[in-house]
């Protein structure tokens, strides 16, 4: 069992990569991986080639896409959509998430943050 290793897109605040890799866990951002600006779907492209699962706050499109996705028949590495809250909550939410969950558990899932207990 893998631990879950988290892209953050670009609306997600870096502040959260930073905290989730100072406890051990594995966390990359738009930024660092210099795709910023690119589309949603060659954000889930790299993810997918990086088997890394998209923590985002696009609760718009990427719900859209995980269906669209999973009616192709294609995979994708995982979906965590977390609403705007208090970054201090998200990160709650998110290490109890990835004490939880592995990376295998994640392939094709669309995730709900706010499901998960912020305490």
């Amino acid at each position: 069992m893998t631990n879950i290793k988290l892209y953050l897109d670009e609306d997600v605040e870096v502040f959260l990569a930073d905290a989730v890799r100072r406890r051990g866990y594995e966390a990359n951002t738009t930024r660092d991986c210099g795709n910023l600006g690119a589309t949603d779907l060659v954000q889930v492209a790299f993810a997918l080639q990086n088997g890394a699962t998209i923590l985002t706050h696009n609760v718009q499109d990427f719900p859209r896409l995980h269906y669209e996705i999973m009616r192709r028949n294609m995979h994708h590495s995982g979906f965590l959509i977390a609403k705007k809250e208090s970054p201090t909550v998200i990160l709650r939410r998110l290490l109890k998430l990835l004490t939880e969950r592995t990376a295998e558990d994640m392939q094709d899932m669309l995730e709900y943050l706010s499901n998960w207990p912020a305490d």
